[in-house]
């Protein structure tokens, strides 16, 4: 019978959060950068709808700063989330790392995700 000890169970359960963790934070940089993006454009198509004549100084302004608050400030939420999420899952690759009883510099260097990053 094999015997498991639970400090290695809590390790892999670790190493499959960084991974996933990393995964998210992905995506989320990714939608973060992509709806600031469409953010732009809809600022940039207003100004020029604006400069057309087809809307008026004030609708443009409440055009402009319904994108800014709709758009860009939740693709800079969703990119500084998926930064976040990245910190969370170096700290924890860090402590694993640390709280390995064999790990030395060649540990360090090697990542937890398979694809290096």
């Amino acid at each position: 019978m094999m015997v498991v000890h639970t400090d290695e169970l809590d390790a892999d359960v670790i190493r499959k959060k960084v991974v996933a963790a990393r995964g998210v934070e992905r995506s989320l940089t990714f939608i973060g950068w992509i709806v600031l993006v469409i953010g732009v454009i809809g600022m940039a198509v207003t100004v020029v709808m604006w400069i057309a004549g087809q809307i008026d100084v004030d609708q443009a302004v409440a055009l402009l700063l319904g994108t800014i608050l709709g758009s860009i400030l939740s693709g800079a939420a969703a990119y500084g989330s998926g930064v976040n999420v990245g910190l969370g899952a170096e700290r924890l690759a860090l402590a694993l790392r640390a709280a390995a009883p064999d790990s030395g510099p060649a540990d360090d260097a090697r990542p937890l995700d398979p694809d290096g990053s």
